[in-house]
């Protein structure tokens, strides 16, 4: 069964089954239903929210996220996010959102409560190249931040690189040493100059070679 035929037929299933992704109030109760290909449609109870001062929010953002807030809390996807604003909530582009004291990027993560733009001034956030931003003279890569004093040299060469005059940076790490103009790209996270090669941001150690006994 070849990949085409196997998502015409999950599509299929899903208007046969009315498979639902999204919010629902019923009984003074707030719920989230979603479709799992393994146990169908699903259904699941918003224990903190609260269903009188419930709705759902849509953003020009061509995200796949379902939001919703009630007086307390701001929603993703049914889950309660932590120290969010709901009522300031909004969203900026490029998958960055702000309420009145903070920014978020929620376009990579691993865990959606964590994915607060840490350190900045969210009033002087500007958006570069996804997921590249910045802040004053905080250089943003996704949430994760680097204080750069040459920022504005900085030049994005693709979403995990960029260089200034002085310096060449892996998302948010300054590669210390290299020589900017031999320096290459290798992959998301590793390089080379003429004189090393790098990864994750540091020079690569050799490996150890373990004599046989």
């Amino acid at each position: 069964m070849n990949n085409k035929y196997l998502v015409f037929i999950i599509i299929s299933l899903c208007f046969l089954t009315s498979c639902r992704k999204g919010y629902k109030v019923e009984n003074n109760k707030v719920y989230y239903e979603y479709w799992n290909e393994g146990s169908g449609q699903n259904k699941t109870l918003l224990e903190k929210a609260d269903a009188g001062s419930f709705k759902k929010l849509e953003f020009e953002c061509n995200c796949e996220f379902e939001f919703g807030k009630d007086k307390n809390h701001l929603y993703i996807d049914g889950e309660p996010i932590r120290d969010i604003d709901p009522n300031t909530f909004k969203y900026i582009g490029n998958y960055v959102f702000r309420d009145k004291d903070s920014a978020y990027f929620f376009g990579f993560y691993d865990n959606i409560n964590d994915c607060a733009i840490k350190g900045i001034d969210v009033n002087k956030i500007k958006l570069l190249k996804y997921p590249w931003s910045k802040s004053g003279n905080i250089l943003i890569n996704g949430y994760d931040t680097l204080l750069l004093d040459d920022i504005d040299d900085f030049v994005i060469i693709d979403k995990n690189w960029g260089r200034t005059k002085k310096h060449i940076i892996n998302k948010d790490k300054i590669l210390k040493g290299a020589d900017l103009k031999t320096f290459e790209i290798t992959d998301s996270y590793s390089g080379k100059d003429k004189n090393h090669e790098y990864e994750f941001g540091e020079i690569k150690q050799p490996e150890k070679i373990t004599p046989n006994k």
